[in-house]
């Protein structure tokens, strides 16, 4: 009888193990954002941010898979569906109650509103200056929330494409006036798409008003055990990183 007892006993531990690994074991999604996120040719996510991701998962001993999909995608996936860590995402006020934040991820970067060099005929002073023009867009980008939160409209101030890389190509060719981003992933994607000659001009700064920090953040029905191993491994990651470039 001890021994049936015993092995009940066993079974029964063996059984909760499982499912905490289940409870535990994460979909990481992400978008098309080179050089911090991008698809590799044997099929993986690489990356820089990627990356800093798979230290932090590994670092806090989580199970994960990573997957990469249009931002659109991948923002509703997190949006939705229990136990999903997003990144890179911005925390801005109108995504603030919608996920579990783990910030900072990566440096926050100036974003601002570009067209091609040459257009000289685009002047911004204002924030509505920008509706006389059509601005290249995904859905649930921090750009497209932050836009409709000031009046701006699908299909007369925003053009909605289903990646940024399709928006670049438009801007290129004179089908769209303005894209939204930072200088250095705008400069990145344009040579991989082919385009490394295209000269842009920064002509408004969104960075003061929309941006709360460039972060990692997990779907709100994610376990708070979860969420708080993950927190404490990017709190170690971090820090390392400090350590690493502080002046000896």
């Amino acid at each position: 009888m001890k021994i049936i007892n015993a092995l009940l006993f066993t079974g029964i531990l063996l059984q909760l193990s499982a499912l905490a690994f289940a409870v535990e074991a994460i979909e990481v999604v992400t978008e098309s954002w080179e050089p911090y996120s991008y698809l590799l040719p044997d099929g993986s996510v690489g990356g820089t941010a990627t990356a800093k991701v798979r230290r932090i998962l590994d670092k806090a001993g989580i199970e994960y898979t990573i997957n990469l999909y249009p931002w659109t995608r991948a923002y509703r996936t997190a949006l939705s569906k229990r136990n999903v860590l997003i990144y890179s995402i911005y925390r801005t006020k109108e995504r603030e109650l919608k996920f579990q934040w783990l910030c900072p991820f990566l440096p926050t970067e100036r974003i601002y509103a570009y067209a091609l060099a040459d257009r000289r005929d685009i002047n911004i002073g204002k924030l509505d200056d920008l509706k006389q023009y059509i601005i290249g867009s995904a859905r649930e980008e921090y750009a497209y929330q932050f836009l409709l939160e000031h009046g701006f409209e699908d299909n007369r101030h925003l053009d909605i494409s289903s990646t940024y890389n399709t928006s670049l190509h438009k801007l290129v060719n004179h089908r769209i006036d303005l894209v939204i981003g930072t200088r250095h992933s705008i400069d990145t994607r344009l040579k991989s798409l082919g385009y490394p000659e295209t000269k842009m001009r920064a002509v408004y700064e969104f960075s003061t008003q929309m941006i709360g920090g460039n972060c990692m953040a997990f779907n709100i029905e994610t376990p708070s055990a979860v969420v708080e191993k993950v927190r404490a491994a990017l709190l170690q990651v971090n820090q390392a990183a400090e350590n690493a470039s502080a002046p000896e």
